[in-house]
């Protein structure tokens, strides 16, 4: 059976953190042992291995920059991965050789993942700073000359290559072409969401055919290598997590699609997964081959098996192909097993208990150059809102998309109950409001005291080592729990509006509503 014939269905990426957690040496065994063994038992069937970043590469690249090449004073973990992968190199023919192997003798797809663009904060003498950035400045999207105002979102992304230029381009063609015609791999990943932005902020759109091109010469070689190994080679992208906005910063992933480039597509980096159009994607898709897949991101933070389950009902519910999933890569063989499984299986989701939230724009504020990256790409959400008087009995206005049929789950006797859930920064016990949800009040004399306090799962420090340990955060503010029935709530669009009834004229601080949630429970 061909790639082009199976149905991938749950894709897993892995940032390569192991070439330097472990060793030296590290084997090809501790590379099974933590790396592709957890993976048992669950039904991840693409294993995507980012082969590096900044253009400097993790694998035994003879076209591009490979880490540590060059560089006498390396720190401990710098030396640790540099001497692995030499060694790997020397002994087995390197990282890449390695995990294509050892992905087909556990019968999953090996996708090596290209990191597109990458904005990190970085020291120009770094060892993982890019040597054509560096000794090519006039590559990046900031010109040497410039002088860029700071904080500006041109600021934030102006060390990161310029794809306006030839030269980016072709650098970047050789890096992907080597991989598919040297290498047992049985697809490619190019992640445009590391980092999304590839032009200049006021070029991009205009500029959107160059990146059509590119990508048409990545599924033409695809195609030639699959016309000589007698296996069709799939095509991934990853890319924001709208139309629109892929479309703004020069990826027209609609005519990627359309015209057939690309095999699967990943919608989105997993910031806004619950407000994320994914249904323009998945029409947009319609009669033309391509998959479309969902993204969960751990570090969003995003790790609640009762949020997992919400947001993967909802995109099975919306008609994606599969799920995707970014930085849960040294989760344990149990946790991929019991809880991969469950969000895999839509027929099985839709009696669990789940709980579904609004976005938060702050996820993705820039603290850092990655954080504008993210900015340039990724829409607002709908939270967190200041509550402020009204004069005309009108107040905020929000969105919340319900995957689950509630209206078959009274008949059938498995709904036990849901509830509203509103966090608040700035309460004060005077504070007064009407709530209404899909046009039904919920009298704010009902509310009752979030139990205990409010938590959300987060990885603990020092995460990204096998295996990966969970721990349970507090949330700050006060939160305050509803009982609401079914109707008013619905699957599909709720409309939930919230006005202040006796707004104070001095305040200490401000008034912010900071989470929406709404839990669903089964019997």
């Amino acid at each position: 059976m061909t790639t082009a014939q199976k149905q991938w269905r749950v894709l897993s990426n892995d940032d390569g953190w192991i070439m330097g957690a472990y060793g030296p040496p590290l084997t090809p065994d501790d590379m099974r042992a933590k790396m592709i063994a957890p993976y048992a038992g669950s039904p991840v069937d693409v294993f995507l291995w980012s082969i590096g970043g900044h253009e400097v590469y993790d694998y035994e690249t003879e076209v591009g920059e490979r880490f540590g090449a060059g560089y006498q004073a390396l720190d401990a973990e710098q030396q640790r991965k540099s001497e692995n992968l030499r060694q790997l190199i020397n002994t087995h023919g390197g990282p890449v050789t390695v995990i294509a192997q050892l992905c087909h003798e556990a019968d999953m797809a090996f996708f090596p993942s290209v990191r597109m663009n990458e904005h990190y904060d970085m020291d120009e003498a770094s060892p993982s700073y890019g040597r054509l950035r560096r000794d090519h400045p006039e590559l990046c999207i900031g010109r040497p000359e410039e002088s860029i105002p700071h904080g500006s979102l041109e600021w934030g992304i102006r060390t990161g290559l310029n794809y306006a230029f030839p030269e980016v381009r072709a650098h970047m063609a050789r890096i992907i072409f080597e991989l598919i015609e040297r290498f047992d791999i049985d697809g490619i990943e190019l992640d445009f969401m590391r980092h999304p932005a590839f032009f200049r902020v006021a070029e991009a759109y205009q500029y959107r055919y160059l990146m059509t091109d590119f990508v048409y010469g990545v599924r033409a070689k695809l195609d030639e290598v699959s016309q000589k190994r007698e296996k069709h080679l799939d095509l991934a992208v990853r890319v924001p997590p709208t139309l629109a906005d892929a479309k703004r910063i020069g990826l027209d992933a609609e005519v990627w699609m359309r015209e057939g480039m690309v095999d699967m597509l990943i919608a989105g980096g997993g910031f806004i997964p619950f407000e994320m159009p994914i249904r323009e994607w998945v029409e947009a898709a319609e009669g033309t081959g391509c998959k479309i897949y969902g993204c969960f991101e751990a570090l969003r933070p995003f790790l609640d098996e009762k949020l997992l389950r919400a947001l993967a009902l909802r995109y099975w519910e919306a008609g994606v192909d599969g799920l995707y999933f970014f930085n849960y890569y040294s989760m344990s063989n149990d946790w991929r097993r019991n809880v991969l499984n469950q969000l895999a299986d839509p027929t099985g989701l839709r009696r669990l208990n789940k709980c579904y939230e609004l976005d938060h724009s702050n996820r993705h504020q820039p603290t850092s150059q990655l954080g504008y990256s993210f900015l340039n790409a990724i829409p607002a959400a709908q939270l967190p809102v200041q509550l402020n008087q009204t004069f005309y009995d009108r107040g905020v206005s929000l969105q919340l998309d319900i995957a689950d049929d509630l209206e078959s789950a009274p008949s059938d006797g498995g709904l036990n109950s849901c509830t509203l859930g509103l966090g608040f920064e700035g309460l004060t016990a005077e504070d007064v409001f009407e709530i209404r949800l899909n046009q039904t009040p919920i009298p704010w004399n009902t509310r009752v005291a979030a139990s205990g306090n409010k938590t959300r799962v987060e990885y603990e420090p020092g995460w990204n080592q096998y295996p990966s340990r969970t721990q349970e955060v507090a949330v700050s503010g006060d939160t305050f729990e509803f009982d609401i029935g079914n109707p008013p709530l619905k699957q599909g669009i709720n409309e939930l509006e919230i006005r202040q009834v006796k707004p104070q004229s001095a305040r200490r601080e401000l008034l912010m509503l900071k989470d929406v949630t709404v839990s669903i429970y089964y019997h």
